[in-house]
């Protein structure tokens, strides 16, 4: 049965797999992970065997199967989970016919048998999980021996101090101050003057709110450290606004559904900050862990990259293979 919370998660992802991004982070650029996440990953399959079977657990759009599939052309077997209806632009069922995508799949309840999977993998997804149910069922179809590596969200990450900042660009746009309410109060107004009307003084004080409106907005922008959300708000007003003719109906209804749009972005962004791990949550997933399966050695890092902290990365190995996950 899926609750309510979940049945809004799925909506919302599944919206957002739908533009075909290959990953989560709506603040780096549309390519697979690079830097300290890539390089993380590049070592971890490098050691992967010939004829592996891989799981990969949250896979949004593929960004880790992919990477399989790059790295060992084809040589693994790749089954990709996620709760979310799926939409990988880069998949073809003809070429890559490794891998399988199952959507509609919770990682506390994986569909698979006991000891399928040679390697469990999760980027930016595990953490998003009930970990201990998740992690019970991850060491359950694992082979004995197993490989398992997650890359997960920091606390104190770039990423999730941006999205920090974000979500207060979030709460003022659509705020009694904010941008978005006085677009939709000013769009009547200007469309009465473009059709000939002399202003009213609740159109010159509808003005004077959309014009404090913009300058707070630079203000803010002036002095974030993460402004995008903001300017892509200013830009996609402005072409809504500048479009409009004599008929506000059409700008207000635009607006509202920016608003809907923006609410999934928070949404996502507001999971991504409350799901990020602090150093003593990934400890106790360590905890758990050696409880679960005792003697597997595991390991732990901050990926680092020139901006800063970027990630978590966890890896629990046999301790014969722990020389090779690094």
């Amino acid at each position: 049965m899926v609750s309510e919370n979940q049945a809004v998660r799925r909506q919302v992802w599944g919206a957002y797999w739908a533009s075909g991004r290959l990953h989560s982070c709506t603040n780096t650029p549309d390519r697979n992970y690079e830097g300290a996440i890539g390089d993380f990953w590049g070592g971890f399959f490098a050691a992967t065997r010939s004829g592996a079977r891989v799981l990969d657990l949250a896979t949004g759009n593929g960004a880790l199967p992919l990477r399989v599939h790059r790295t060992l052309e084809g040589r693994a077997r790749v089954d990709a989970i996620d709760l979310a209806a799926l939409s990988p632009a880069w998949y073809e069922p003809a070429r890559h016919t490794e891998i399988r995508f199952h959507a509609g799949i919770g990682m506390e309840e994986l569909p698979f048998e006991d000891a399928m999977f040679d390697e469990v993998v999760s980027q930016f997804g595990f953490e998003y999980a009930d970990r201990p149910r998740a992690l019970s069922e991850a060491l359950r179809v694992a082979v004995p021996g197993a490989r398992l590596a997650f890359v997960m969200h920091h606390a104190e990450s770039v990423l999730v101090d941006v999205g920090r900042e974000e979500l207060g660009h979030h709460a003022w746009l659509i705020s009694e101050e904010g941008l978005l309410p006085a677009a939709q109060a000013i769009a009547p107004c200007l469309a009465a003057i473009r059709a000939g009307s002399t202003p009213s003084s609740a159109a010159l004080a509808a003005r004077e709110r959309y014009n404090r409106a913009m300058d707070e907005l630079a203000r803010r922008a002036s002095v974030s450290k993460a402004p995008d959300l903001l300017l892509e708000a200013r830009q996609h007003v402005h072409q809504i606004i500048a479009a409009m003719g004599q008929d506000a109906s059409l700008a207000i209804a635009a607006i509202g559904r920016y608003i809907q749009d923006l609410e999934g972005s928070r949404l996502r962004t507001s999971e991504m900050v409350s799901h990020a791990l602090t150093v003593s949550e990934l400890g106790s997933l360590t905890e758990a862990c050696e409880r679960l399966r005792p003697g597997m050695r595991i390991a732990t890092a901050e990926l680092r990259q020139a901006e800063g902290v970027v990630a978590w990365s966890w890896v629990a190995c046999a301790a014969s293979d722990a020389d090779q996950t690094g």
